[in-house]
């Protein structure tokens, strides 16, 4: 039961990062300026469509321009 939960957490989308998104005003565009990556996929990744997720290096520079932690998403 625990691998389908986990597997399933893993297929969820981000949140908790979309809620620190909006509450610090920023746009999900410009974050997907910033990794030089366009805000489909961008929009893609933080809805982890059809299994697709940020890279380790994508996170942290997502982490770092927010201000969070990794584990914060």
């Amino acid at each position: 039961m625990n691998a389908v939960l986990e597997r399933h957490d893993f297929e969820r989308p981000y949140i908790n990062l979309k809620s620190i998104i909006v509450s610090k005003g920023i746009k999900q565009k410009q974050i997907a300026e910033r990794l030089d990556m366009n805000k489909s996929t961008f929009s893609a990744k933080i809805n982890r469509h059809n299994g697709r997720d940020f890279s380790y290096s994508e996170a942290c520079q997502i982490a770092h321009m927010l201000g969070i932690k990794m584990e914060d998403f």
